[in-house]
C-alpha cells in the first residue's frame, strides 16, 4: 500500500508539475486581471498615482444611469452583436454546405472566404478606410470619374451610414470563420444518415431540417456563443475605422471603455464598464448549454 501511495504522490506531483506553468499563465494573465478590474470598478481613480485612489462604492455603476453616450454605446453593441451574429450564422452555413457537396466554384469560393481570415482586424479596418473613405476608391469613381454626385458619400462620414459600413466590415471579415467551423461539423456528419433519409424519400429541405441541422445544433450552439462573445468585445476594427464616430453613432461599450481610461483618465468608470463587458460576455457564455439542447 505504501508503494502505491508513493506511485500515486509521484504522478501527482509530476501532473502538477506539467499544470503548473499554464496556471501560472492563467493567474497571472487572465484571472487576475479580471479581479483588479472587478476591484478598480468601486474605485475613483486617475491611473496614475496609487495614492489617489478612493473608495467609490456603487457611484461608477450609478452613473451608467445619466450618461447618455454609455446608452448609445450600449444599444449600439447590443445591435453589433444581434445583426453580426445573425448575419455570420446566416451566411456561414449555407456557404460551407455549398462547399461541402463541392458545387462548381468550391474551391474559389472557400479561399475566398478564408482570405479576409488572414487580415488582422486593424489592417481591415485600414483596407475599408481605402475603399470607402471620403477620398477612397468608391468616393473617387462615383465623385470624379463617373460624376453621380458632387460630395463623397458618407459610409463613414454620415452618423446614419457609419454603423451599417461597421457591420458589414465586420461580416466581411469573419464569415469565413463561421464557414470554417460549420464545414469542420459538416465533414464529421455520417453520410449513412442522408443516405437513409434520401431513401425514405426526404428531399434536401427534409435533410436539412430533419437530418443536418440537429446533428450541428452543438456546432451551432459553440459560433453563435463565440459570436456573441466576439460582439461584446469588439474594438480594434470599430476604434481604427470610425474611433466610436461621427457623433457617437458607432460607439461601442468597448471603445467607450478606452475613452473613459485613457482619454479622460476615468480608470474606475472605465474598469465598471469593462466589468458589464465581462458580465454580458460571461452570459453568453452560460448560452451554450441551453442552444446546445444540453441539460444545465
Amino acid at each position: 500500500m505504501t508503494k502505491i501511495a508513493v506511485k500515486l504522490h509521484s504522478r501527482s506531483v509530476v501532473g502538477a508539475a506539467f499544470v503548473a506553468p499554464a496556471t501560472a499563465f492563467f493567474t497571472m494573465f487572465l484571472l487576475f486581471p479580471v479581479l483588479a478590474v472587478a476591484a478598480l470598478a468601486f474605485t475613483n481613480w486617475n491611473g496614475f498615482n496609487l495614492n489617489q485612489i478612493s473608495w467609490g462604492g456603487f457611484g461608477n455603476f450609478s452613473q451608467f444611469a445619466s450618461d447618455g453616450v454609455f446608452h448609445e454605446a450600449l444599444v449600439h453593441t447590443v445591435i453589433f452583436v444581434v445583426v453580426t451574429t445573425v448575419v455570420l450564422n446566416v451566411v456561414g452555413l449555407p456557404i460551407a454546405m455549398m462547399i461541402n457537396t463541392k458545387v462548381a466554384g468550391h474551391e474559389f469560393l472557400r479561399i475566398a472566404m478564408f482570405l479576409p481570415l488572414g487580415l488582422s482586424p486593424v489592417l481591415t479596418a485600414i483596407l475599408w478606410q481605402q475603399m470607402l473613405g471620403p477620398y477612397g476608391l468608391i468616393n473617387h469613381v462615383v465623385v470624379n470619374t463617373l460624376h453621380w454626385r458632387s460630395t463623397p458619400i458618407g459610409f463613414l462620414g454620415d452618423p446614419h451610414m457609419a454603423l451599417m459600413t461597421v457591420l458589414l466590415a465586420s461580416v466581411w471579415q469573419y464569415a469565413g470563420y463561421n464557414m470554417l467551423l460549420y464545414y469542420a461539423g459538416l465533414q464529421s456528419l455520417p453520410k449513412e444518415r442522408l443516405e437513409a433519409a434520401s431513401i425514405d424519400g426526404a428531399g434536401a429541405m427534409r435533410q436539412l431540417r430533419y437530418v443536418t441541422l440537429p446533428y450541428l445544433r452543438p456546432v451551432i450552439a459553440v459560433v453563435v456563443v463565440l459570436n456573441l462573445i466576439g460582439g461584446w468585445k469588439v474594438f480594434d476594427l470599430v476604434y481604427v475605422l470610425t474611433n466610436g464616430g461621427p457623433n457617437n453613432s458607432t460607439q461601442m461599450l468597448s471603445t467607450y471603455l478606452y475613452l473613459q481610461a485613457f482619454t479622460l483618465n476615468r480608470v474606475g468608470y472605465a474598469s465598471a464598464i469593462a466589468l458589464t463587458i465581462i458580465a454580458l460576455a460571461a452570459v453568453s457564455a452560460l448560452m451554450r448549454r441551453r442552444l446546445a439542447g444540453e441539460a444545465i
